[in-house]
């Protein structure tokens, strides 16, 4: 029974390390093309706002991660718990960022 949490617990944790790892990426490549295109500094600008805060998933992805590595039961349930919060933050928080950025209010 232990393996199968674990095996659930770091599959779960490694696919929120990959959204918020996808969120900081979207941000970054948004703040790369608006800051050469004229007229678009203001994407720029949205795009680097939120840059700390999928720096804060990333990280905390990466702590769940860490953690779903011991062997207890318990501390998988945590790493679950964690990492599942942290990709269900990270894909809103993308799905957000595509929906402002994409279409700025004029």
């Amino acid at each position: 029974m232990g393996s199968v949490i674990d095996l659930i617990a770091t599959i779960v944790t490694v696919l929120s390390l990959l959204a918020a790892v996808g969120y900081g990426g979207y941000l970054f490549m948004i703040t790369s093309v608006a800051s050469k295109r004229p007229g678009a500094s203001h994407l720029a600008v949205d795009a680097r706002k939120r840059l700390p805060a999928a720096g804060g998933l990333a990280l905390g992805a990466l702590v769940a991660v860490l953690i779903a590595s011991g062997e207890s039961v318990p501390w998988d349930v945590i790493a679950l718990l964690v990492g599942g919060g942290v990709g269900l933050v990270a894909v809103n928080q993308l799905q957000s960022a595509r929906k402002r950025l994409a279409a700025p209010p004029r």
